[in-house]
Parts: C-alpha cells; structure tokens; sequence
C-alpha cells in the first residue's frame, strides 16, 4: 500500500493511474454477478481459490510491468481474481455462523476479525515502508508472498453445508436475478441497500485512489506512509472494535447519521488540506471504510437469504465498483482543473452531503423512529 503510487508514477501518469485503477473495478464489476453465483452454487471456499490464484498471477505481472499495457494485464486479472472473492469471502463467514445457530454474532465476531485484520495490516503496511527502503519491488514481493500464504490458508477452510445446489444453467441464472433481486426486495432494503452503496462507493473509491496518492502527492514518502498509515490502522482498529466488539453502543439509527457526517467532515474540506491535515482526513476515511464491511455489512445480510447471500453481496460490490469507475473516470479533469487530489476529496464531500447524508436522515425517520 504505502509504495503503489509512487511505483506506478515511475511508468505511467496520474491520470493513467486513475484509469488503472478504473479497469480493475470495471473488470471486477462486469465479474461480480456471475463470480457471486459461482459462489453460491459451487461454493464460497472454492471461489475464493480461484480468486487467491488469480490475485498471485496478477501481481507477478505487476512486479515485472514497465509500461501502461502491462499495467491494464495486472488491473483486468486482479478484478477478476477480486469478484470471485468480494462476496464469497462474507458469504462464508455469515453462513458458517447461520449453520451453528449463531448468525447474530456476526457484527461481534466480523468487528473482532477485523481488529487482528486491521492489525495485522498495519504491520503489514509498516513492513511495506520498510522494505520500499530497499526498493518498491521489495514491498510488492512481500505482497506476493503473502497472496501465497493466503491461498494456503483458504485451502483449509470448510464449506457450509446449509442451502447447497448443484450447479446448471438455469439455475445459475436463476440466481443472477435472485441474487438482484434481494437487494430490492422491500423498501426498508432497498433503502439500506443503497445506503450501503452510497457509503462504499465513496469510501472505496478513497481507498483505492485517493487515500495513498493524497499522501503521496502532498509530500510523504514511502516509508512515511508506511508508518502514518500503520498508526492510522492500529487507532482506528481499536476504536472500531469497542465500539462494536465490545460496548455496541452505535444503535441503527445513530449509525444511518454518523456514517454520512463524519464522511462530510473528512472529505469536504479536501482543498484546503495541509499536510498535516491531509492525515486528519486519511484517519477518517480509513475508519469509515472499514467500519462499512463491519456494521452495515450486519445490516444488510440480515435481508438477505443464504442461498442468495453471495449473489447479492457480489451485486452490491459490483454497483459500488461502478461508482469507483465513474468516480475515477471524472477525477481526470476535476484533478486536472482543480488542484489535483485534495480537489476529489472535496468532490468526495459534495456527493456525501448531497446523497448519502439525506438518505440516512431517510431511513432513520422512516425506519428507526426515535421511539423504536
């Protein structure tokens, strides 16, 4: 993470870059559906195999690339590898849960992961700004080996037995339009379902562009990052963790409220940032990204079916995938004509006030009445 940018910048241009990552979720979006249904009808454990394979070939080619074409090979294979791990990945958790009696754990047991995840992480990152000393393929072998340990451990995972099917055609496009339709199935799920969308569709479109090329653009080096973001991940992780691990003190309806809020404070000051501030706004944008997967992940596969879980989170990826394209299609000229990346974190915070803060102020008046 902390060296990608800087990597990248070396062969190719900032606009490139954006288009680069724009192919990997554009190739990940057009996988996303049937990849989901592969899951469900194949199995989680099996899809996430092909995925681990597929994320170690595209990083073999990263380490060599020298030129845009083989940065496009890299971007079109790890979309794909990705698809095939995005809903499969939460499917597996919440379904083995649900075969033991326990899916009301899971916001508890995702919150806890997610701390040894956010954990393991930052030390991951740390290392990667360590090893960037040496040199930014150093960081990206490091990468590879751990793809590699990855694969080794979904090797010994165990597939849920519940709502299990033998794959045909037409049950396989059956549940494409099963899976699509469980995100709209009543009106309290379609509003959560785009909330959902909305609070993604921001914070990973952070994530994957903006977050380290604002750091990287406004001054800090590799190993620089590597040490910011470490620390950023080790207080957010823990701050995430009692919240919801422990104390789970944010209610549905504080939490349609303080996801759209803390996304304007974080993201509409953007072209006013400093280098100090810059890391200010990283911290929130991290968390918020990460408390997405942990607390509104709970909130929608409660909606959804276990033989259609995957398929719908596959859809709900590939529709937030879709907005990091478009976001990464319009941040060319908005980087271009108004001051680089700060200006897309302020665009960022347009698109958070505008759309998703109403939306919350919606759900939490229509579904979660003060006296609920």
């Amino acid at each position: 993470m902390p060296v990608w940018v800087a990597f990248e910048l070396q062969f190719i241009t900032l606009a490139q870059l954006a288009a680069i990552e724009a192919i990997i979720q554009g190739s990940q979006l057009i996988a996303e559906l049937p990849t989901g249904a592969i899951a469900d009808l194949l199995g989680k454990r099996a899809s996430m195999l092909i995925g681990n394979v597929l994320r170690i070939l595209s990083m073999v080619i990263y380490i060599q690339a020298t030129t845009y074409h083989a940065f496009v090979a890299y971007a079109l294979i790890t979309g794909i590898g990705d698809s095939f791990i995005s809903g499969a990945q939460d499917a597996l958790v919440y379904d083995s849960l649900k075969q033991d009696g326990q899916e009301d754990r899971y916001t508890k047991v995702t919150a806890k992961a997610s701390l040894i995840f956010q954990l393991s992480f930052a030390g991951a990152i740390l290392a990667g700004g360590v090893l960037s000393l040496l040199g930014y393929k150093a960081a990206i072998a490091g990468a590879i080996c751990a793809d590699i340990v990855t694969f080794g451990v979904t090797l010994l995972l165990r597939e849920p037995d519940i709502d299990s099917e033998i794959f045909t055609l037409n049950r396989y496009l059956r549940q494409l339009k099963a899976g699509f339709g469980q995100l709209f199935k009543t009106p309290y799920v379609r509003d959560i379902s785009l909330f959902y969308i909305g609070v993604g569709g921001v914070t990973w479109s952070a994530m994957m562009i903006f977050n380290t090329s604002l750091l990287t653009t406004i001054g800090y080096t590799t190993f620089q990052i590597g040490v910011i973001v470490a620390i950023i991940r080790i207080i957010n992780s823990s701050i995430l963790f009692q919240m919801l691990g422990i104390s789970s003190r944010i209610t549905k309806r504080r939490a349609y409220l303080l996801f759209p809020i803390l996304m304007v404070c974080g993201y509409l000051p953007g072209v006013v940032l400093t280098k100090e501030t810059a890391v200010a706004a990283v911290s929130i944008s991290i968390f918020l990204s990460t408390a997405r997967w942990v607390l509104l992940g709970s909130y929608v596969n409660e909606h959804y079916e276990s033989k259609n879980r995957a398929t719908a989170l596959s859809t709900l990826s590939m529709i937030i995938a879709f907005t990091v394209v478009a976001t990464a299609v319009v941040s060319g000229p908005i980087m271009t004509y108004f001051g680089g990346v700060r200006a897309m974190f302020t665009f960022l915070g347009i698109v958070s006030l505008t759309a998703v803060l109403p939306l919350g102020f919606r759900i939490r008046s229509r579904y979660h009445p003060k006296n609920c």
